[in-house]
């Protein structure tokens, strides 16, 4: 009976840890929410803090249940009462139903999304890319940032500029730019891995917010904006964006699923841990 003791404490200090991690990826994207602009990407009709509080705010729930659940079991462990015992299954049960339903869900959300994706952006680059009060704001700096962070331009490449409404409107000021300037090689390189852990505690505590997708300076504007491809030859991105987006959601929706399965194994053996406890105290009662 002790040795059971001793596996459930374990096993609910491993299902503590893994509260304690969800807990903080649901903080640290509230501390720097710039992966809202990525999913802005995706869910068209919100803005990327909405989005990224959502999710944030999801992801600190359950981390708080997670722990809840655990600390609990790490109670009933050490107590050892059937009664205990039998609610931590059911609440652990429970648990397991909810991560396995918000997987399912993500897996088919993220399906449902990449399989218009393609077609939606090249039409909101065409029609609403730009800066002006008429454009979708929200979306261009989605873009923007997009494009800093993952070193690409446009959906496909660069050309999907040619002929939008954004370069139309660059044409009529005068401005004659072919691309974005975040589509140039910039000088003021920063660090991509924004959402790092130790990028979020440098900018929450050395109060650093700049933003250089929305203030970008290119390396050599003038020969990023030559038309001849020869002239802007290492002074402009050309990989398109569309895959390395679909890739970064593809990889954060897989990390997430993995994380909720790993959670529901863990729990599993935690049921049947306690299931063996309980019977062992019951055949300890009838002798």
């Amino acid at each position: 009976m002790k040795y059971l003791k001793f596996v459930l404490f374990t096993f609910n200090i491993l299902i503590w840890l893994a509260g304690c991690t969800v807990l903080m990826i649901g903080a640290c994207l509230l501390l720097e929410p710039s992966k809202g602009h990525l999913l802005n990407l995706f869910v068209p009709d919100a803005t990327p803090h909405e989005t990224i509080n959502l999710i944030a705010c999801s992801l600190v729930g359950l981390g708080f249940t997670v722990l809840t659940v655990g600390f609990f079991g790490c109670r009933a462990a050490l107590y050892g009462n059937q009664c205990i015992l039998a609610t931590y299954m059911s609440m652990l049960v429970a648990l397991i139903i909810t991560e396995l339903i918000t997987a399912a869900v993500g897996g088919l959300m993220t399906f449902r999304i990449l399989s218009g994706l393609e077609e939606r952006l090249i039409n909101k680059l065409a029609e609403d890319y730009g800066h002006e009060p008429t454009s979708d704001i929200p979306f261009s700096h989605s873009l923007d940032f997009a494009q800093y962070k993952f070193n690409c331009c446009g959906i496909h490449g660069y050309g999907d500029y040619n002929g939008t409404a954004w370069w139309r409107d660059a044409q009529i000021s005068g401005n004659r730019r072919q691309v974005p300037l975040t589509c140039c090689v910039l000088k003021d390189t920063e660090v991509k891995n924004t959402g790092s852990p130790m990028s979020v505690v440098s900018r929450v505590f050395s109060k650093h917010n700049e933003k250089p997708w929305l203030n970008p300076k290119p390396m050599d504007e003038i020969a990023c904006q030559v038309e001849d491809e020869e002239g802007h030859d290492g002074y402009r991105h050309k990989e398109g964006c569309l895959s390395k987006v679909t890739s970064w959601l593809q990889c954060e929706s897989f990390t997430l699923v993995f994380l909720g399965m790993a959670m529901a194994g863990i729990q599993t053996f935690g049921i049947i841990t306690s299931a063996f406890l309980c019977r062992t105290i019951r055949d300890m009662q009838v002798d």
